[in-house]
């Protein structure tokens, strides 16, 4: 089998024809908020996984962009949605929530340390489900 890290733009590198339906797979880990727009990353990891494959999430949603423009020039697109909203963006392009919990996760943290960051993350598996998708604008 084959494992891929992709350490610059998702975006980029996964929405090439080449990849799609490739990948038996999708882990991700403290990414999906990193989205400018987080329909096209769901859009990407449905298309590049095979039917019936996964994509496996845990993170919370901070969406890094939200307050980009009060450090950077020009406007930066940034779309902001609920755990609930990102549910249903998926199911339209074509991924069926397996399961969904809610975890407590620690972030770059000395376990040792009075201080520590606690995130609240979304953990979740879906599958992909070509029956599901709907034609989104």
């Amino acid at each position: 089998g084959c494992l891929s890290m992709c350490a610059g733009d998702f975006v980029e590198v996964y929405s090439q024809p080449d990849q799609a339906g490739t990948w038996d797979a999708v882990v991700t880990c403290f990414f999906i908020d990193t989205a400018h727009n987080i329909l096209e990353y769901l859009e990407i990891i449905s298309n590049i996984l095979k039917e019936g494959g996964a994509w496996i999430n845990i993170g919370p949603l901070l969406f890094h962009w939200a307050d980009a423009h009060t450090y950077m020039d020009g406007e930066e697109l940034s779309i902001e949605v609920s755990l609930e909203t990102v549910e249903r963006l998926a199911k339209d392009v074509g991924l069926r929530v397996e399961t969904r919990d809610m975890r407590k996760c620690v972030y770059t943290a000395n376990p040792t340390s009075m201080i520590q960051t606690v995130y609240n993350c979304a953990f979740w598996t879906m599958i992909k489900d070509s029956s599901l998708k709907s034609v989104v604008h």
